[in-house]
């Protein structure tokens, strides 16, 4: 699991008990997530979008406000911080078309990481809606375990969650071999991201959701 470690628990916890079962879960997280001090100056009238639950974590409370979100996990994470969030759709793509359907009349604010994938600001203010990015934490780039690379090495069959374009680049820029690997992709940008190195199996879910990552997974086991 390449994901922070908060994030990659919950993802192994949220599996069918059966699937979860048959894994020895190995925690090697890619990316170190920090909170950036700049504050946002929302208003009440304001709303937030929120890609990831890591944006709503180091986002300000909600008290009422609107959010439009992607994903069930992070419409949850919003909704326990006070935002009055709806699940706006399951990438960018969804989420954009949901919000331009919707064409609220106040300012929004994309509360992120500093790297980001979709142009979502860019592409709602083309749509004519006000809408500011912010990056409320950064993503910094973490080496691959010693025991995840012996893991790797072993030669034994290792299932390897992937989760976004840039961690699964610097997941296939350490490593060589990777013959023993399993690849699950959130996206086809995912896989993208690794193409050229010689895997086991590559399977891109049909949907980007923990529910169609976890069904891959069982698949394959």
């Amino acid at each position: 699991m390449t994901r922070p470690r908060a994030a990659s628990e919950a993802f192994v916890n949220s599996l069918d008990p059966c699937t979860r079962e048959q894994l020895a879960p190995l925690y090697s997280p890619l990316i170190q997530i920090t909170a950036r001090p700049d504050p946002v100056d929302m208003r009440a009238s304001d709303a937030a979008i929120f890609t990831s639950a890591n944006g709503v974590l180091h986002g300000p409370p909600g008290q009422g406000r609107a959010a439009f979100c992607v994903g069930t996990a992070t419409t949850a994470a919003a909704r326990a911080k006070g935002w009055n969030a709806q699940h706006a759709g399951d990438d960018a793509n969804g989420l954009v078309a949901t919000i331009a359907q919707i064409a609220p009349d106040q300012r929004l604010f994309h509360l992120s990481g500093t790297h980001t994938r979709g142009n979502i600001t860019q592409r709602l203010s083309q749509a004519g809606l006000s809408t500011a990015h912010h990056a409320v934490y950064d993503q910094i780039m973490c080496p691959l375990t010693p025991d995840a690379m012996t893991c790797l090495h072993g030669g034994k069959p290792v299932i390897v969650p992937l989760f976004s374009p840039r961690t699964a680049a610097h997941f296939a820029s350490q490593i060589n071999d990777l013959g023993s690997a399993h690849v699950v992709a959130l996206s086809p940008a995912v896989a993208d991201a690794i193409q050229g190195k010689l895997v086991a199996s590559l399977t891109v879910v049909p949907h980007p959701n923990a529910q169609a990552m976890g069904a891959a997974i069982a698949t394959l086991l």
